[in-house]
């Protein structure tokens, strides 16, 4: 990815329809990321409360969700050109700390390693104070272009 530090943006084409990062999605996150690194990206995000299981925790499958799509914008990191298309194909996730809904969080993906097709990313949802609330290890792995 060619993205500069401090650089920020939105998946916005008319095709970008993801339930996490797709702006033209009416339902889902629309998340919007900044390069905020070398090897990391970031999303500040309050999530409303109608995505919460317990009252006013935010369910674990949108904490899930939110991590995934950092981490996968941390792992295009990894590759120069433009368009590389990536898939999750282990991912890994620790609830540490409730993450409540209607509060500012910070989710944040590393880049860690590139091995051959294989991409291999950390992340963190964090509270306005720094606390890690939820954690997570993925790896990625880059698609053949048929």
């Amino acid at each position: 990815m060619t993205r500069a530090i401090g650089e920020t943006w939105r998946n916005d084409g008319p095709d970008d329809t993801c339930f996490g990062c797709g702006q033209r999605n009416e339902r889902g996150l629309r998340m919007v990321f900044t390069r905020t690194a070398e090897r990391t990206v970031a999303c500040r995000y309050e999530v409303p409360e109608h995505w919460c299981g317990a009252p006013n925790v935010v369910h674990g499958g949108i904490q899930a969700a939110l991590l995934d799509e950092v981490l996968g914008s941390a792992g295009h990191l990894g590759f120069d050109e433009p368009e590389v298309d990536l898939a999750t194909v282990e991912f890994r996730l620790r609830y540490l700390r409730p993450c409540l809904a209607g509060v500012p969080l910070t989710i944040v993906g590393e880049l860690q390693r590139v091995d051959g097709r294989d991409v291999h990313v950390e992340g963190e949802i964090r509270d306005a104070a720094g606390q890690v609330l939820t954690s997570a290890e993925a790896r990625w792995r880059r698609l053949r272009r048929s």
